[in-house]
C-alpha cells in the first residue's frame, strides 16, 4: 500500500551517531476508504550511517473498525551488547476499545539493561 504513504529521507545525529533519517507517513488526504485499508499512520528510523544499524525507530499507528478501534505511539531505542543489537529503552503509549468491554490505555517505559549470555 505504498500509494498511501509519503516517504522521506534525511540526514541527522542521534545520541552523537550520525544517522540516515527514513520516514513513512501516511499522505494526509486520504480518503475514508483509503484510511481505513491502512494501520501505520507513520515510522521513523535512525540508521547509522556507518554500521546501517537500526539505533531507533518509532511507531503510530491506529484503526477504526467500528467494533473494536485502537491507536498506539511506540518508541524503541536500541544499543550493543558484544555482537547483539538489542532494544535499551521501550516506550508505549496506546488505547484499545472493542464494544461491550470498557476502553482499555496503557503507558509504560522499559529500559532493558544486564544482558548476558
Amino acid at each position: 500500500r505504498a500509494r498511501h504513504y509519503d516517504f522521506s529521507i534525511a540526514y541527522d545525529d542521534y545520541e552523537g551517531q550520525s544517522c540516515y533519517v527514513f520516514s513513512v507517513k501516511a499522505k494526509k488526504d486520504l480518503s475514508g476508504s483509503d484510511k481505513n485499508a491502512i494501520v501505520i499512520d507513520s515510522m521513523v528510523t535512525w540508521f547509522n550511517t556507518r554500521t546501517m544499524e537500526v539505533m531507533a525507530r518509532n511507531y503510530d499507528m491506529s484503526y477504526d473498525a467500528g467494533v473494536y478501534d485502537f491507536e498506539v505511539h511506540m518508541e524503541v531505542q536500541m544499543t550493543k551488547y558484544g555482537e547483539w543489537l538489542v532494544p535499551k529503552l521501550l516506550r508505549y503509549i496506546g488505547n484499545w476499545d472493542v464494544v461491550l468491554k470498557k476502553r482499555e490505555r496503557g503507558f509504560f517505559t522499559a529500559t532493558l539493561f544486564g544482558f548476558s549470555e
